[in-house]
């Protein structure tokens, strides 16, 4: 009779091309090389392995919360150990040592996640020859349901960018390097801060990280301020940004749009078939800027260039908005006078409402007339007849009339689109079509804002009171950032280098390729992976499925051995 043999299995999926993608990163060394050894009942994975640990539990589960971590490691116990290099204990994984290491992280007399960044980020500049030439900054704000019992710290009320003005809130602060999108500084703010004053810190870290400041900082129209454009240009760093609509800048682009000073240039882009199609047109103009500061009275001039751009597309956009809200405002005072009205002052108070509501009032005229009507009526009660007395009344109504502007409206869809940018730049290193070009990779910033707040990474809802182990969770998740944002970069940029592309990655569509695909997708390719362990009395063995040709390619493409779904030795798990 045959020995009888009993079969368990675990889903490792992408779990050993995390684990070993982070390793490489040298997320564990680092983190442990910035926190210092911990307390000497600290035992196990340390707090670097751990946070690793946490950070492949988000990526794989797509959630942040502490609790089922503990339950997730036991279902990855071998697969962990083995990808680790060293047993892993579901003790590993309770909400009280994730405490710790939140608490740690987001110590914030120490400051631990500037250091860590600093240094994960140098490394993988000089590991994955990463260009630096390009630099982002943005913000954005995160909404809570956290009511504390007093109005300081972290959570407050401030310009919500979620459209909740009545949910307290926190910012978050990420500058990125082009063109990966690579996270190299965030901070996380309290929520009632402007955004210009904390532009400037997160560029002087983005300089200690790379290593230089003549690199081009991007960024929206936070940037511009004076006082920033004038501390970029001290330092001998490259800014490009939009110039906020505020001050004399609305009368400077119309004055320069309706009579250009000089000759205007169609702007040309590469579209997707690689052709360079016109996109708008534009002029540069340069500027003399001068700006002291206020507290040590340093004088600083230099002269900039302002890039005056015409985007055709948001130009068509603007002119067919403006004509539907010129014809919804017409019809809407239209409309008041179905019911006549004898209040002129009523009447006029809602036309203009309207005028403003739609944002017309620069384009059409309100008029309105009295309408006078008599008619007779019998005076007292009876019946009528020939000898009833009569009185004369007299009715006045009033109705609202528009009339278009036709030089407003004219001079609207001329300024149409247009909109000043202002650089520091040379033009051979930044012309006004390259200008155009770089400010529409804007993007990059965001969609890690997108991944951080709903997509990959799900900050919200957060259920963390703390605000020391609210800090540290977002550097746990900024370190995910970087992993979502660095596998992708890599692997199209070795199949740009191959002139390759992937097919398989979409489900329902396996004959569909893509040249550039995101690191989610590449991530679910691997979600049919299992170990099996196979035991009998007297042997034990272990399996893995094999990996699919298109597994093998994207290991292949990320410079990771395929070694890692090897099945596990018995010496490691028996020792756990």
């Amino acid at each position: 009779m045959g020995q009888q043999q009993t079969t368990t299995s675990e889903r490792i999926d992408e779990l050993p091309l995390v684990i070993f993608q982070l390793k490489q990163m040298q997320v564990d060394a680092i983190i442990d090389r910035v926190l210092g050894p911990a307390h000497g009942n600290w035992e196990g994975l340390s707090r670097g392995e751990l946070a690793l640990v946490y950070v492949s539990y988000v990526l794989m589960s797509c959630t942040h919360f502490l609790s089922p971590l503990q339950a997730w490691l036991a279902e990855h116990r071998q697969s962990l150990s083995q990808a680790l290099g060293k047993p892993v204990r579901e003790a590993d994984g309770t909400d009280d040592r994730l405490a710790v290491l939140l608490s740690d992280l987001g110590d914030e007399s120490r400051q631990p996640g500037e250091r860590i960044e600093q240094d994960l980020g140098q490394h993988v500049i000089r590991a994955y020859a990463l260009p630096t030439e390009v630099a982002r900054i943005d913000m954005t704000t995160v909404s809570v349901y956290h009511q504390p019992a007093h109005d300081e710290g972290l959570l407050r009320f401030g310009h919500s960018k979620d459209h909740r003005p009545d949910l307290r809130q926190f910012k978050e602060a990420l500058g990125t390097l082009d063109p990966a999108g690579l996270p190299l500084a965030t901070a996380t703010l309290s929520g009632e801060q402007a955004d210009d004053p904390n532009y400037l810190p997160v560029w002087k870290r983005l300089v200690t990280t790379i290593g230089r400041p003549d690199f081009l900082t991007v960024a929206d129209c936070k940037l511009a301020s004076l006082a920033n454009r004038a501390f970029i240009q001290s330092q001998g760093g490259f800014y490009l940004a939009p110039l906020p609509m505020t001050g004399t800048t609305p009368e400077e682009l119309r004055r320069w749009v309706l009579r250009p000073p000089v000759r205007v240039q169609t702007i040309r882009l590469s579209d997707q078939a690689g052709a360079d199609a016109p996109v708008g047109q534009g002029f540069s103009v340069m500027v003399p800027c001068t700006w002291t500061d206020p507290d040590t009275q340093v004088r600083v001039a230099w002269e900039e260039r302002r890039l005056v751009v015409q985007s055709e597309a948001h130009a068509q956009r603007q002119r067919l908005g403006l004509r539907a809200r010129l014809e919804k405002a017409e019809n809407a005072v239209r409309a008041l006078n179905a019911k006549p009205s004898t209040e002129p002052e009523a009447l006029i108070a809602r036309a203009q409402a309207i005028l403003e509501r739609h944002q017309v009032s620069a384009y059409l005229s309100l008029t309105f007339r009295e309408h006078v009507a008599q008619y007779t009526r019998y005076v007292g009660p009876g019946r009528p007849g020939p000898k009833r007395a009569t009185e004369t009344v007299e009715t006045h109504t009033w109705s609202a009339h528009t009339r278009r502007r036709p030089a407003q409206i004219r001079e609207a869809e001329a300024l149409a689109g247009w909109r000043i940018y202002v650089t520091n730049a040379p033009a051979k290193r930044l012309s006004v079509s390259g200008a155009v070009n770089c400010y529409r990779q804007e993007w990059q910033p965001e969609h890690g804002f997108h991944r951080l707040k709903s997509g990959q990474l799900a900050i919200m809802p957060l259920f963390l009171r703390d605000e020391g182990r609210i800090r540290g969770l977002l550097v746990l998740l900024s370190l995910a950032l970087r992993f979502l944002t660095l596998t992708e970069f890599c692997l199209r940029r070795d199949l740009a280098a191959a002139e390759e592309t992937l097919q398989g990655l979409y489900a329902g569509n396996p004959a569909r390729a893509t040249a550039h695909p995101t690191t989610e997708r590449l991530l679910k390719a691997f979600h049919n992976i299992t170990l099996y362990r196979h035991k009998t009395a007297t042997e034990l063995w272990f399996e893995v499925t094999p990996l699919s040709a298109l597994q093998r390619r994207i290991l292949r493409g990320l410079d990771i051995p395929a070694a890692v779904y090897a099945p596990p030795m018995l010496a490691l798990i028996e020792s756990g």
